[in-house]
């Protein structure tokens, strides 16, 4: 009878052992705020820039991902759709425009290092590229002080109206011609 109990016990607290263990390692919610802003300080400084060249007429976004302002033409193959999606889906903007009323998307803009390497040139591209395509003003800007509000202002301005003008004088699809909006944002 002893020897029952005495095991009764051994097992009871193995399995109170492994039950404190699982509900160690469990966590439904697994999760902690990062020690990182989101912004470095020089994305910061250039987005109070930004605010107070254009704040007025556009909503700033930041970090927005490739992938929510873009989509896949349709026509293309799978194996093409796919590695089109997933390189959209790597791919985060720095700043993205958009009209502060309607917030359609204006122009997307890009803040550089004041060095710039091939790693860098190639996501230039890629990105001039993708936007150009699908219709969006890209701008780049090299991280450096010295940028003044007046004149930031007048050339965003100018360049989303020159794309506005181009977008204008291409000949609508049968598509928009029936109301319907294309899948990108233009």
């Amino acid at each position: 009878m002893e020897i029952v109990l005495l095991l009764f016990v051994v097992v009871l607290i193995a399995v109170a052992l492994i039950a404190s263990r699982m509900s160690e390692n469990y966590a439904p919610y697994p999760y902690k705020l990062k020690d990182v802003s989101l912004c470095t300080a020089q994305e910061a400084q250039f987005m109070t820039l930004l605010d107070k060249a254009v704040g007025a007429d556009f909503r700033i976004f930041t970090k927005v991902r490739l992938s929510d302002i873009v989509t896949v033409k349709k026509g293309v193959s799978g194996s093409v759709q796919k590695d089109a999606q997933a390189k959209a889906n790597q791919r985060i903007l720095d700043y993205v425009l958009c009209d502060i009323e309607t917030m359609q998307i204006k122009m997307v803009i890009e803040l550089e290092p004041a060095t710039n390497n091939l790693q860098q040139q190639k996501r230039n591209l890629f990105l001039k590229n993708t936007l150009a395509a699908a219709g969006l003003p890209f701008l780049r800007f090299k991280a450096k002080p010295g940028y003044r509000v007046a004149d930031l202002h007048d050339y965003i301005h100018a360049k989303i109206r020159q794309a506005e003008h181009i977008r204008a004088a291409v000949p609508k699809t049968e598509q928009q011609q029936n109301g319907q909006q294309s899948p990108v944002a233009a």
